[in-house]
């Protein structure tokens, strides 16, 4: 297998760019047309209809408590602010107590809090839908839980990167489709983890080195890929590790020196398999429960090295949901129908984990024989833009 040093080491390029990139945008930013309201710059955006919060007057000496208005007035008129600029308050140090990101803002652009330690609080509106890269990347000062609203789509690289003053729970809205690579690097003040329905993936070291994470983890059945180093050593965990049913790969050192885990759960009716090495190095767990029926999947596949001993339990096993999905006839003599509103993709496995079968297809309908497979039973697997949904067929003689 390859080492996961390397796309970890291709993240730690992509944050040194962002500085830089940073830096050569600072100059762009001063050169359009901007005005200022009490202590702070303003411009108004492409749309004429609202306002893009770009600065303080004093810079880097900018000191006291931060207000972001929610609309301004210029010239008569009225603007909501709906973006904090790139750069706005980059090495704002002296700035402190809570910062509260009005339900008008949209999004925080690059760098926009980098080293701002003094702020006390994060409190992020309702509205917000993008964090730009290391957009408060080194705010060691904030306190307290973090809720990422519904409403975030995109929380881009670095974006939390060193925040390690947060003293409670980190939940991620069910907005949010991927964390990005080292998004909550060492953050390790944080004492649980909620991740949303939305996540479909985990970028590499999202969560690297945060320690302070304690209880259960569970990955949601919609996260089809964990990449390398994402819980790397997250010590603190103290409960039951949950991996979701549409879990499809698992990179290298994922969930390496995650020594606290006591007990490690996989809905995956198929053995995802590992992209990388040592995905489990350092676990002190080594029993693993499958779904009813998977044991012989798990124990032929890479799991095996890690996990000593492997059960099923059938109480365990996710209810097929016939709204989402339906299979029939079931037991059948060969062809099988599937049926599901706007299905993405289809697989057919055998209880080794074999894929005998995958399309990417849009439709509502699809049939399969199993004529050449034979008798036996088999893992038919339909995603949807709903969700994954896992059903047992029984192939019979014909």
């Amino acid at each position: 297998m390859k080492s996961s040093f390397l796309p970890f080491k291709k993240a730690l390029c992509a944050v040194i760019s962002i500085f830089v990139l940073g830096a050569m945008g600072t100059t762009h930013v001063h050169a359009q047309t901007y005005f200022t309201i009490g202590q702070l710059y303003f411009q108004i955006n492409a749309d004429s209809i609202s306002a893009t919060l770009i600065g303080h007057v004093d810079g880097m000496e900018a000191a006291g408590e931060l207000i972001i208005p929610t609309s301004i007035n210029y010239n008569g008129n009225d603007y909501p602010v709906t973006r904090i600029g790139k750069n706005s308050f980059i090495s704002c140090g002296r700035l402190t107590g809570p910062l509260t990101i009005p339900n008008t803002v949209t999004s925080i652009g690059e760098n926009a809090f980098l080293a701002c330690s003094g702020l006390t609080e994060l409190h992020l509106g309702s509205a917000l839908d993008t964090i730009g890269p290391a957009a408060f990347y080194g705010c060691k000062g904030f306190t307290g839980s973090l809720t990422i609203p519904n409403s975030v789509r995109a929380i881009e690289i670095a974006a939390f990167y060193g925040c390690t003053g947060f003293t409670g729970a980190l939940t991620i809205g069910n907005g949010l489709k991927r964390v990005e690579n080292a998004a909550f690097y060492k953050c390790n003040g944080f004492t649980s983890l909620d991740l949303g329905d939305a996540v479909a993936s985990i970028a590499t070291s999202a969560f690297w080195g945060c320690t302070g994470f304690s209880g259960s983890l569970t990955i949601p059945n919609s996260v089809t890929i964990v990449e390398p180093n994402a819980f790397r050593n997250c010590s603190g965990f103290t409960g039951t590790l949950t991996l979701g049913m549409a879990l499809d790969s698992i990179g290298g050192e994922t969930f390496r020196n995650c020594s606290g885990f006591t007990e490690v759960v996989s809905l995956a009716t198929v053995p995802p398999v590992f992209t990388f090495e040592d995905v489990f190095a350092g676990f002190s767990c080594t029993k693993l429960t499958v779904p009813c029926g998977c044991v012989s999947a798990y124990e032929n596949s890479e799991w095996h090295d890690y996990f000593t001993t492997i059960v099923d339990d059938c109480s365990k096993v996710p209810e097929f949901d016939e709204q989402m999905a339906s299979v029939y006839p079931n037991p059948t003599n060969g062809t099988l129908c599937i049926e599901a509103e706007n299905i993405e993709a289809i697989g057919i496995f055998n209880l080794l984990g074999e894929k005998l079968y995958e399309a990417s297809t849009m439709g509502n309908r699809l049939e399969y024989d199993f004529g050449p497979q034979g008798p036996g039973v088999y893992i038919v697997r339909i995603q949807t833009d709903k969700g994954t949904a896992a059903k047992r067929v029984v192939v019979k003689d014909k």
